[in-house]
């Protein structure tokens, strides 16, 4: 089977809400992202929206607690993730609620700014691994008389072979 990955850009409707699977009990995240739908109008030369698409998202493991942690209602956000469709029988009739499992999630930095910490947050909100640079030592500093080339000049990295597990 083909997953559908897809990218999302749109502001949170609700602050994330904690909640628990029924089959495992894993914690994880739902936010709901608004998407608004815009389009061409050469008559007017300008874009105008045309409609909203909302997105049920679920975030688990430390992405759900990061969430939880660091987002809010009406936050502008880009979500990536496997798209789903869940239908299901209201008493009005058939429904059907688009879903994406996110991979990743994160603040549309074209409409603002953030200060990013790395490490992961436990689902009690406290950080389990905060990432401390001052923790990896002292960076070499390049021989004496040599110049250190500016970054776009730097050799690529070379890959790393992943290891193969007999």
């Amino acid at each position: 089977m083909v997953d559908t990955r897809m990218t999302i850009t749109g502001n949170l409707t609700h602050d994330p809400q904690l909640r628990c699977s029924t089959r495992t009990g894993e914690p994880f995240a739902t936010i709901r992202v608004a998407v608004n739908n815009t389009r061409f109008d050469r008559a007017s030369g300008q874009w105008v929206q045309t409609g909203t698409t909302f997105f049920d998202v679920m975030c688990w493991r430390s992405l759900g607690a990061n969430v939880l942690n660091s987002m809010h209602k009406g936050d502008p956000v880009i979500v990536h993730g496997k798209f789903r469709l869940n239908e299901w029988q209201a008493e009005s009739g058939p429904r059907v609620d688009a879903t994406i499992d996110a991979d990743a999630v994160g603040p549309n930095l074209g409409l603002g700014s953030c200060d990013f910490r790395r490490g992961a947050t436990s689902y009690g909100l406290d950080r389990v691994d905060e990432y401390d640079p001052s923790q990896e030592g002292p960076q070499p500093e390049p021989p004496a008389g040599e110049d250190v080339p500016p970054f776009d000049e730097l050799p690529e990295e070379q890959p790393a072979q992943e290891e193969v597990a007999a």
